[in-house]
Protein backbone atom coordinates (compact mmCIF):
# COMPACT_ATOMS: atom_id res chain seq x y z
CA UNK A 1 0.00 0.00 0.00
CA UNK A 2 1.37 3.42 -0.87
CA UNK A 3 2.20 5.52 2.20
CA UNK A 4 0.32 3.07 4.48
CA UNK A 5 -3.05 4.35 3.23
CA UNK A 6 -6.09 2.31 4.13
CA UNK A 7 -9.84 2.63 4.16
CA UNK A 8 -11.33 4.45 7.11
CA UNK A 9 -13.67 1.91 8.75
CA UNK A 10 -16.16 4.73 9.44
CA UNK A 11 -16.67 5.06 5.65
CA UNK A 12 -18.43 1.69 5.43
CA UNK A 13 -21.89 3.17 4.93
CA UNK A 14 -24.47 1.64 7.26
CA UNK A 15 -27.39 0.20 5.26
CA UNK A 16 -29.98 1.12 7.89
CA UNK A 17 -29.12 4.84 7.73
CA UNK A 18 -31.54 5.41 4.86
CA UNK A 19 -34.92 6.78 3.89
CA UNK A 20 -37.40 5.70 1.23
CA UNK A 21 -40.34 7.50 -0.38
CA UNK A 22 -42.85 6.26 -2.95
CA UNK A 23 -44.87 8.75 -4.98
CA UNK A 24 -48.08 7.52 -6.63
CA UNK A 25 -50.40 9.93 -8.47
CA UNK A 26 -48.62 12.90 -6.92
CA UNK A 27 -49.02 11.66 -3.33
CA UNK A 28 -45.73 11.03 -1.54
CA UNK A 29 -45.57 8.22 1.03
CA UNK A 30 -42.77 7.77 3.58
CA UNK A 31 -41.96 4.06 3.50
CA UNK A 32 -40.91 3.70 7.13
CA UNK A 33 -42.30 0.15 7.04
CA UNK A 34 -39.67 -0.91 4.47
CA UNK A 35 -37.21 -3.58 5.63
CA UNK A 36 -34.96 -3.65 2.61
CA UNK A 37 -34.58 -2.23 -0.88
CA UNK A 38 -32.35 -2.95 -3.87
CA UNK A 39 -32.26 -1.00 -7.11
CA UNK A 40 -30.21 -2.62 -9.86
CA UNK A 41 -29.04 -1.96 -13.40
CA UNK A 42 -28.58 -5.11 -15.48
CA UNK A 43 -26.36 -4.62 -18.49
CA UNK A 44 -27.09 -6.95 -21.39
CA UNK A 45 -24.18 -7.58 -23.71
CA UNK A 46 -23.84 -9.13 -27.15
CA UNK A 47 -21.02 -11.27 -28.40
CA UNK A 48 -18.85 -9.71 -31.08
CA UNK A 49 -16.99 -12.32 -33.17
CA UNK A 50 -13.87 -10.74 -34.67
CA UNK A 51 -12.08 -11.79 -37.80
CA UNK A 52 -8.56 -12.96 -37.06
CA UNK A 53 -9.09 -13.14 -33.30
CA UNK A 54 -9.92 -16.31 -31.34
CA UNK A 55 -11.31 -14.24 -28.45
CA UNK A 56 -14.99 -13.31 -28.69
CA UNK A 57 -15.46 -9.67 -27.78
CA UNK A 58 -18.46 -8.26 -25.92
CA UNK A 59 -20.32 -5.00 -26.33
CA UNK A 60 -22.97 -3.49 -24.06
CA UNK A 61 -26.27 -3.52 -25.93
CA UNK A 62 -29.23 -2.79 -23.63
CA UNK A 63 -29.97 -2.25 -19.95
CA UNK A 64 -32.79 -3.11 -17.54
CA UNK A 65 -33.46 -1.20 -14.31
CA UNK A 66 -35.18 -3.24 -11.61
CA UNK A 67 -36.02 -2.89 -7.95
CA UNK A 68 -37.12 -5.08 -5.08
CA UNK A 69 -38.17 -4.23 -1.54
CA UNK A 70 -39.71 -5.95 1.42
CA UNK A 71 -42.18 -4.08 3.59
CA UNK A 72 -44.25 -4.87 6.61
CA UNK A 73 -47.78 -4.95 5.20
CA UNK A 74 -49.24 -2.09 7.18
CA UNK A 75 -50.22 -0.18 4.05
CA UNK A 76 -52.33 -1.08 1.06
CA UNK A 77 -50.95 1.45 -1.43
CA UNK A 78 -49.74 -1.35 -3.70
CA UNK A 79 -53.11 -3.12 -3.38
CA UNK A 80 -54.60 0.17 -4.68
CA UNK A 81 -52.28 -0.02 -7.71
CA UNK A 82 -53.47 -3.59 -8.40
CA UNK A 83 -57.13 -2.67 -7.95
CA UNK A 84 -56.77 0.26 -10.34
CA UNK A 85 -55.12 -2.01 -12.92
CA UNK A 86 -58.02 -4.49 -12.60
CA UNK A 87 -60.65 -1.73 -12.92
CA UNK A 88 -59.09 0.31 -15.74
CA UNK A 89 -56.60 -1.98 -17.49
CA UNK A 90 -53.93 0.68 -16.89
CA UNK A 91 -51.05 -0.14 -14.56
CA UNK A 92 -50.24 3.03 -12.61
CA UNK A 93 -46.56 3.92 -12.54
CA UNK A 94 -44.83 5.47 -9.55
CA UNK A 95 -41.53 6.93 -8.37
CA UNK A 96 -39.24 5.58 -5.65
CA UNK A 97 -36.67 7.80 -3.93
CA UNK A 98 -33.92 6.24 -1.82
CA UNK A 99 -31.33 8.16 0.19
CA UNK A 100 -28.43 6.72 2.17
CA UNK A 101 -26.84 9.07 4.70
CA UNK A 102 -24.52 7.72 7.37
CA UNK A 103 -23.25 10.71 9.32
CA UNK A 104 -20.27 8.70 10.63
CA UNK A 105 -18.95 8.39 7.07
CA UNK A 106 -16.98 11.07 5.22
CA UNK A 107 -18.61 10.22 1.87
CA UNK A 108 -21.82 12.19 2.44
CA UNK A 109 -25.28 11.41 1.11
CA UNK A 110 -26.42 9.43 -1.94
CA UNK A 111 -29.92 9.78 -3.41
CA UNK A 112 -31.36 7.85 -6.32
CA UNK A 113 -34.78 8.46 -7.86
CA UNK A 114 -36.28 5.58 -9.84
CA UNK A 115 -38.81 6.89 -12.39
CA UNK A 116 -41.83 5.31 -14.07
CA UNK A 117 -41.75 2.21 -11.86
CA UNK A 118 -44.13 -0.62 -12.69
CA UNK A 119 -44.91 -3.66 -10.56
CA UNK A 120 -43.84 -7.12 -11.67
CA UNK A 121 -44.47 -10.51 -10.13
CA UNK A 122 -46.61 -11.34 -7.11
CA UNK A 123 -48.23 -8.73 -4.88
CA UNK A 124 -49.43 -10.11 -1.54
CA UNK A 125 -53.06 -9.09 -1.05
CA UNK A 126 -53.71 -10.91 2.24
CA UNK A 127 -52.42 -13.73 4.42
CA UNK A 128 -52.47 -15.25 7.86
CA UNK A 129 -50.36 -17.76 9.71
CA UNK A 130 -51.53 -19.74 12.74
CA UNK A 131 -48.02 -19.67 14.22
CA UNK A 132 -47.99 -15.87 14.18
CA UNK A 133 -45.18 -13.65 12.98
CA UNK A 134 -45.35 -10.46 10.95
CA UNK A 135 -47.04 -9.97 7.60
CA UNK A 136 -44.35 -9.00 5.10
CA UNK A 137 -44.82 -8.13 1.46
CA UNK A 138 -42.26 -8.35 -1.33
CA UNK A 139 -42.58 -5.66 -3.99
CA UNK A 140 -40.69 -6.09 -7.25
CA UNK A 141 -40.71 -4.26 -10.52
CA UNK A 142 -38.93 -2.34 -13.21
CA UNK A 143 -38.32 1.33 -13.88
CA UNK A 144 -37.55 3.24 -17.05
CA UNK A 145 -34.85 5.56 -15.71
CA UNK A 146 -33.14 6.87 -12.62
CA UNK A 147 -31.47 10.10 -11.56
CA UNK A 148 -28.85 10.93 -8.93
CA UNK A 149 -29.48 14.35 -7.38
CA UNK A 150 -26.94 13.56 -4.62
CA UNK A 151 -23.97 11.23 -4.82
CA UNK A 152 -21.23 10.09 -2.47
CA UNK A 153 -17.94 11.97 -2.56
CA UNK A 154 -14.88 9.79 -3.01
CA UNK A 155 -12.95 9.43 0.25
CA UNK A 156 -9.70 11.41 0.43
CA UNK A 157 -7.61 8.20 0.52
CA UNK A 158 -8.69 7.07 -2.93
Amino acid sequence: MPDGAMMNAQDAVSAHRAECFVTIDGKRYSMLMAKDFEGKAKINTKEVPRLGNVVIGHKADTMVFSFSMTIYKCTEIFDDVIERFVRTGIMPTFTIQISNDDQASSVGRSTKIYNDCVLDGDVLLSMFKAEGGFIEQSIEGFCDSFSRPEKYANPSYM
